[in-house]
C-alpha cells in the first residue's frame, strides 16, 4: 500500500467526568482528547510504551498518577516518540456551565416548538449565540438544577411539570439581561412555554437520547467532526477509534459512531450554515482498556497535561514541551463561553461592527416586521389547532388552504 493511502487511527480519552452530577465545582470543565496517527500506532510502539510504563512499576501509563514530577523525567521520551509517530492530536473542551445554558435555550427557545419565539432568533446562529449568553445571567445554581433534573426525567408528566417553574425562575431574573430588546425576546418565549409546556419537547423516553445531553457525548460528537474535517483535508480514511473504556456511556458511543457513519453523506444547507451528518465513514469503533493500547496511555498523558495548562497550572519544561507539541501539531474545540465568544467575534464581529445603509436598514425592518407577523400568526395558530410549530402547516401554506 502507498504511503499516501495509509489511513488514520485514532486513540481516544477523556477526563473529568462527573456522570449525573453536573454540578460538581471541582470539575467545571470536560476534556477529551485523541492521538491520530497514520497507521496503527499500537504495534509500531508498544514496546516504547511499556518500558516507559514498568520504569515506574506499572503496566500502563496515566498521567494522573504519575504526576508532573514523574512525568517531567520521561518527557524526552514521549516527545521523541510523538514526532517519531508524526501524531496529531484533536482536544476538546466542554464547560459544564455553557453546556447547560445552551441545553436551556435549546428546549425552552426552538422556534419549532415555542411558538412565541421568532424563526430568526432560533435558527440565525448569530442571533441564536447571543441569546444563550443573554439568558446565562437570568439562570442560578438553583435553578440550572431543576432544568438538568427535568431533561433528566424518565417520566414525561414529571418532566413537564418542573419546566413552568423554570421559566418562572428564569423571569423573576430577567431583569439582569442588560438591553431591553432581549429582556422583550426572551421573556415572550419564557411565558409562553410556562403556559404551553405540553408543546415544548424537553422529555425523552429513550435514554441513548438522555445521555445526549451530557459533555461526554457533546465531546466526543465535536471529536467526530474533528476527524472528518482531518480526513477530509489530508484525502485520507478514518480506520479505527480505540476509545478507552468506560461502563455508563459505551453503548451510547457505539450507537453514536453508527448513526454519524452511516448518515447520508448529502450537504444541509440551513440558514446560511452547511452541514454534513455523515462522519467517518468506514471506520470502526472499539473499546479498550488503556493496557491494551499504547495509543490510549499517551492520550492519556497529553490530555491529563492539557486540562493542567488548560487550569492555568504552571507546567515544568518538558511536560510544558509535550502540551505545545500537541497545540502545535493539532486544533482544539472550546466549547465554553470563552471560546464560544472568540469564534462568534472571528466569524460575525466584522459584519455586525459596520452601520447599515439607508438601504438595508430599511430592509432588515421590513423582514422584522414580517418576523413579527409570523410570530403573532404562529401563536394565533396554536390556540386553535393545539400543535406546535414543527407539527404544522406553515403559516403561508395555513394561508393557501384557508383561501382554496
Amino acid at each position: 500500500m502507498g504511503q499516501s493511502k495509509i489511513p488514520f487511527f485514532a486513540y481516544v480519552d477523556e477526563t473529568g467526568n462527573t456522570g449525573h452530577n453536573l454540578f460538581d465545582e471541582a470539575q467545571p470543565d470536560f476534556f477529551a482528547a485523541a492521538l491520530i496517527t497514520k497507521g496503527d500506532f499500537d504495534p509500531r510502539f508498544r514496546e516504547d510504551v511499556v518500558s516507559l510504563a514498568n520504569l515506574h512499576g506499572s503496566n500502563a501509563l496515566h498521567g494522573q498518577k504519575l504526576g508532573v514530577g514523574r512525568l517531567e523525567v520521561i518527557a524526552p521520551q514521549l516527545l521523541k516518540i510523538l514526532n517519531a509517530s508524526e501524531a496529531t492530536f484533536f482536544m476538546s473542551r466542554v464547560e459544564k456551565k455553557y453546556l447547560l445554558c445552551s441545553k436551556m435555550f435549546d428546549a425552552i427557545f426552538d422556534s419549532g416548538e415555542n411558538a412565541a419565539v421568532a424563526w430568526h432568533h432560533y435558527n440565525l446562529r448569530a442571533s441564536r449565540l447571543m441569546l444563550v449568553f443573554k439568558l446565562a445571567v437570568t439562570i442560578d445554581i438553583d435553578t440550572a438544577k431543576l432544568f438538568w433534573k427535568s431533561i433528566l426525567e424518565p417520566k414525561e408528566d414529571v418532566a413537564l411539570k418542573m419546566l413552568p417553574e423554570v421559566c418562572d425562575r428564569l423571569l423573576s431574573n430577567l431583569h439582569q439581561v442588560p438591553d431591553a430588546r432581549s429582556r422583550e425576546v426572551l421573556g415572550q418565549g419564557l411565558n409562553w412555554a410556562r403556559e404551553n409546556p405540553e408543546a415544548i419537547q424537553i422529555y425523552t423516553d429513550r435514554q441513548t437520547s438522555r445521555h445526549g445531553h451530557f459533555p461526554n457525548l457533546v465531546a466526543f460528537a465535536n471529536l467526530l467532526d474533528g476527524l472528518e474535517m482531518l480526513s477530509t483535508q489530508r484525502k485520507r480514511k478514518i480506520s479505527s477509534i480505540k476509545h478507552d473504556q468506560q461502563s455508563e456511556f459505551e453503548q451510547t458511543l457505539k450507537a453514536w459512531h453508527e448513526m454519524f457513519s452511516n448518515a447520508s453523506p448529502e450537504e444541509i444547507k440551513w440558514a446560511g450554515e452547511s452541514y454534513k451528518l455523515q462522519k467517518v465513514v468506514g471506520s470502526q469503533f472499539k473499546v479498550f482498556e488503556d493496557s491494551e493500547s499504547p495509543g490510549i496511555q499517551i492520550t492519556d498523558v497529553i490530555l491529563w497535561l492539557y486540562s493542567q495548562f488548560r487550569k492555568g497550572k504552571a507546567l515544568p519544561h518538558g511536560c510544558q514541551s509535550l502540551v505545545d507539541y500537541s497545540l502545535l501539531n493539532g486544533w482544539e474545540n472550546d466549547f465554553s463561553f470563552d471560546g464560544v465568544e472568540r469564534s462568534f467575534i472571528e466569524k460575525f464581529g466584522a459584519v455586525l461592527s459596520q452601520p447599515l445603509s439607508p438601504e438595508q436598514e430599511a430592509s432588515a425592518r421590513a423582514m422584522l416586521q414580517k418576523a413579527e407577523e409570523n410570530r403573532l400568526a404562529s401563536m394565533a395558530q396554536y390556540k386553535a389547532d393545539k400543535l406546535p410549530p414543527f407539527a404544522r402547516p406553515s403559516i403561508k401554506e395555513i394561508s393557501d388552504m384557508r383561501e382554496d
